[in-house]
């Protein structure tokens, strides 16, 4: 989603006959959704670490999030013209490995940004605004729709991938954050009860 595009123009784009903004820019949506009601929740909230400078830092991180939609969807686009350009031309394994690789870079970052707000989130949840208890689970289930769908846009690259120093190397960024997804999913069940 463009800074002035609508957010109806956004679901035009989605739904539409083309294959960006598709899986990857969706899942960067859903993490700037999950951080934007997490910077809300954390403005109804008082004492420390609650404050101007937390929620302007999440602030921060809802762009960004935005940021690598726009870069999923350029990754995929230049992911798309290799393997197009690999049917008329040869072109070595590495250098598609490499195209691979690329077009799992932004979901990746996506994926270590949603670490980074889980943690925020897991750190202050039991001090958010008892108020705002169904937002701040929301947020937190939000948050793990993100990891799980930007995962699922790894692994699609991944798949194809034949290096194994390369598939590993993702392998291990994914798996420093398995435990801040395990305490976030505990935080937010499928089906969540009320604090």
């Amino acid at each position: 989603m463009t800074q002035n595009q609508t957010v109806e123009d956004w679901l035009k784009a989605v739904s539409s006959r083309q294959p960006t903004p598709g899986g990857g820019s969706v899942a960067a949506h859903i993490g700037a959704n999950a951080t934007a009601l997490f910077a809300m929740v954390a403005r109804f909230s008082r004492n420390p670490p609650f404050g101007p400078t937390f929620a302007d830092a999440l602030d921060q991180h809802t762009a960004r999030f935005l940021a690598l939609g726009a870069d999923d969807a350029a990754g995929y686009q230049q992911l798309k013209k290799n393997l197009k350009q690999a049917k008329t031309q040869t072109i070595n394994q590495a250098d598609l490995d490499a195209s691979y690789i690329a077009a799992a870079d932004a979901p990746m970052r996506i994926y270590e940004l949603t670490a980074l707000v889980a943690r925020q989130l897991i750190a202050v949840y039991p001090n958010t605004n008892p108020n705002l208890a169904s937002d701040t689970q929301m947020a937190a289930l939000l948050l793990e729709a993100t990891f799980a769908s930007a995962l699922l846009n790894i692994r699609i690259n991944l798949t194809y991938c034949q290096s194994p120093a390369l598939t590993t190397a993702i392998e291990t960024r994914i798996q420093a954050h398995r435990q801040t997804r395990q305490t976030l999913q505990a935080l937010a069940p499928a089906e969540p009860e009320p604090r």
